[in-house]
């Protein structure tokens, strides 16, 4: 059975104008309040999620079945990296072959997809077992308070998946890299570039010495990257500068590498302080990496057999990007990511979202859905 891809449309419409990103509190709550009352009205539980503080996005959590002991749990998220007032001047637009708006792809037509497939599946009944939906409303910054909720319903669940966008080729992704992110303020001593520098102690010189400290932990043959993303530092030309500031992005393909990266770093930080120059350091393992295993595998296998029945060659990638997957497959659940409709450049004025195959993929998205949540696969 086809979907309505008008009433997909024109409820895409109205979720892509609900200015909705991480730090519009009101828009995020309003986009988890408006999927949280289509689950209810298929009779579904559905509950905010109380570990969060009121400084981030409401998230929420609808089950059916046993919501201890599910047969899959599919997260979304209902933020986007937008900044405030985005929305008002940035509206859901129809080009040919595409969708365009803030969010569309990451991820309102993902957490659409996945609302659409239940729908149809619970009407038709052919939903049995446990099956779980998180609307989250902080990933994007990093889950900082609901990530303990994400980990405790992963522990309790056969299967997870994300519908994150497909990547602009059409692939899926099976493989991700994991985070860590540190900020370094960097406290040295002023004093006047001409008259006594000899006195000061200047805090940049200092942050370029650690950078190079830090780029020399990088292991391009294991996949580990670190990019210095941020850095400032300095008031005045004429002025030797106390203070500077760097932040780091640090990415890794294997789980040891995590907690590896994040003790080099604080060793070298701790080697490099002075008497006249302190460094402090926050930070550390944001999302693990998302790495594949045996049950995941065979998931692959059969999902690439499902898109065969509507013309789709599913063709998997490793992404270096982050998701709330990560957090699942570091559990050692089978997870799998970017199971949404293909999209492309995500975080930019330029986002999209592709409608040439949007029917067929969102078919296989809620075939997938019932082959596991039904023990088919």
């Amino acid at each position: 059975m086809d979907f309505d891809l008008d009433k997909f449309e024109s409820d895409l419409e109205h979720l892509v104008n609900v200015d909705s990103g991480s730090r519009t509190l009101d828009g995020v709550a309003e986009v988890t309040d408006w999927f949280a009352e289509r689950y209810r009205a298929l009779g579904w539980t559905v509950t905010d999620v109380d570990t969060q503080t009121p400084d981030y996005g409401k998230s929420a959590f609808a089950w059916m079945g046993n919501r201890d002991q599910l047969d899959l749990l599919i997260i979304c998220h209902t933020d986007t990296v937008f900044p405030p007032g985005r929305g008002e001047t940035w509206k859901f637009e129809k080009e040919a072959e595409r969708f365009t708006g803030p969010g569309v792809a990451d991820m309102k037509a993902g957490c659409l997809t996945a609302l659409y497939s239940i729908e149809q599946l619970v009407s038709q009944g052919r939903l049995r077992g446990s099956l779980g939906v998180i609307l989250n409303g902080e990933h994007e910054l990093s889950c900082p308070t609901i990530r303990p909720f994400l980990e405790a319903v992963s522990k309790g669940s056969k299967v997870v998946i994300t519908t994150e966008p497909a990547r602009p080729d059409g692939s899926y992704v099976k493989q991700r890299k994991g985070i860590l992110r540190f900020h370094l303020s960097i406290h040295g001593k002023s004093a006047h570039a001409g008259v006594n520098p000899e006195t000061g102690a200047c805090a940049v010189t200092k942050m370029a010495e650690t950078i190079l400290a830090l780029k020399g932990l990088e292991e391009i043959e294991r996949g580990i990257t670190i990019n210095p993303g941020i850095v400032k530092g300095g008031s005045s030309i004429n002025a030797v500068p106390d203070f500077a500031e760097i932040q780091v992005d640090i990415r890794v393909v294997e789980q040891v590498d995590g907690p590896r990266m994040d003790e080099a770093v604080r060793a070298l930080v701790a080697s490099m302080q002075e008497e006249a120059i302190q460094i402090n350091l926050e930070g550390g393992i944001t999302r693990p990496p998302m790495t594949p295993n045996a049950r995941s595998e065979e998931l692959v296998e059969a999902i690439q057999s499902i898109g065969e029945r509507y013309g789709i060659q599913v063709t998997w990638s490793f992404s270096g990007g982050g998701s709330d997957a990560s957090f699942a497959s570091a559990l050692g659940i089978p997870t799998l990511c970017g199971l949404g409709p293909v999209g492309g450049n995500y975080h930019t004025r330029r986002e999209y979202l592709h409608t040439v195959d949007l029917q067929q993929r969102m078919c296989v998205f809620r075939d997938t859905v019932e082959a596991i949540t039904n023990g088919k696969i």
